[in-house]
């Protein structure tokens, strides 16, 4: 039996709904961040049911309003906060609707009842200006700086110098640093004004990191608490019974590896990021077998040569690092063989 397609008002009005984006075309791009909402608010008032341990608030008898940031992401909200109403209010905040920070459900509700004691007139101030000198400081660079331009326009890479190529990496996972950045801060600083403060998602600069563990805790540093919280956690993370040494390692690897396969799904459904997931997790592979045979404890007594070990390490974290992120957010695998080749096949 042939199915004819629909035509007349019916079928025209279907075939415009499905063309149609609304206000912002890639919305399910930006519905992402409210899929992170959603979860929260609902594993937070699962969590609420079990109140056996008691709150923090109870144990440490303090103040709600001078609750820490961890004691308001741990501390359940009241059962008559888990509404509705305060599903939808939190789901469309607009201050953190478009990009984020992330901030949890506990963590919402906790600020809505008690301004924190973070928030003041004078840090605010000093962060919009600290914002503005971050807009600028990305506006000189894409002035003067010509990465993003050269890798878009997928040039012959043989035509440049080895330090030449070495730079366009490096330069163009600054600018893609500066360009997450500066919406972070910006809707940060909106939601500042308005009284809630989420979390700071880029707490140090690319270039300041030579641990790739501590680098994922620095980069949308938001969205790395949610996973450690929502998904790390209960995968069982690096703990439990029998999780030192060896297999702790190894089931943290494992725990590693599904959680950025997720990232990198939860991104988008790309090839690209998904190789940016795999290779994130091999490439912190190298700094958890040093722990393993360098342990900190065993260098008490030669800190000098533990310190020549870390350096070299370093080096190799941050340039696996490089790697990853161009291949999941600049020039793609194809164009990181152009890079390496470039850049190592002068000394052939």
């Amino acid at each position: 039996m042939e199915v004819r397609p629909e035509k007349g008002a019916a079928g025209n009005w279907g075939t415009w709904l499905d063309a149609y984006g609304g206000l912002i075309p890639r919305w399910e791009i930006l519905f992402n961040i409210t899929v992170l909402r959603l979860v929260s608010f609902n594993l937070d008032y699962y969590w609420s049911l079990d109140r056996r341990g008691g709150s923090p608030i109870e144990k440490k008898q303090l103040e709600p309003a001078n609750l820490s940031e961890r004691d308001r992401v741990d501390t359940a909200a009241r059962p008559e906060d888990y509404s509705f109403r305060n599903y939808l209010a939190y789901s469309l905040y607009s201050p953190l609707y478009l990009a984020g920070p992330i901030i949890t459900f506990n963590d919402y509700i906790s600020q809505l009842r008690c301004t924190p004691p973070s928030i003041t007139i004078n840090r605010t101030v000093l962060y919009g200006i600290r914002f503005l000198i971050t807009l600028l400081t990305m506006e000189i660079m894409l002035h003067f700086i010509y990465a993003v331009a050269i890798s878009k326009a997928q040039p012959a890479w043989q035509v440049y110098s080895p330090f030449q190529l070495s730079m366009l990496g490096y330069f163009n996972l600054h600018i893609i640093w500066l360009k997450l950045l500066l919406p972070w801060r910006f809707f940060r600083l909106w939601a500042l004004l308005d009284g809630v403060d989420p979390p700071e998602n880029m707490v140090r600069c690319m270039s300041d990191n030579y641990s790739a563990l501590a680098f994922w805790r620095g980069w949308h540093r938001s969205f790395n608490r949610w996973i450690v919280r929502y998904i790390y956690i209960p995968l069982g993370g690096s703990g439990g019974p029998g999780a030192h040494g060896y297999w702790g390692k190894a089931r943290a690897v494992l725990n590693f590896l599904a959680v950025f396969t997720f990232v990198a799904l939860w991104h988008d459904i790309n090839l690209k990021l998904l190789i940016w997931g795999w290779l994130v997790t091999i490439f912190i592979l190298p700094e958890v077998l040093a722990t393993l045979l360098f342990p900190k404890r065993r260098w008490q007594n030669h800190k000098e040569v533990y310190r020549v070990i870390c350096s070299i390490g370093a080096v190799g974290n941050i340039l696996m690092m490089m790697a990853a992120n161009l291949v999941g957010f600049a020039v793609g695998l194809d164009g990181l063989k152009g890079l390496v080749q470039g850049i190592v096949g002068s000394y052939s």
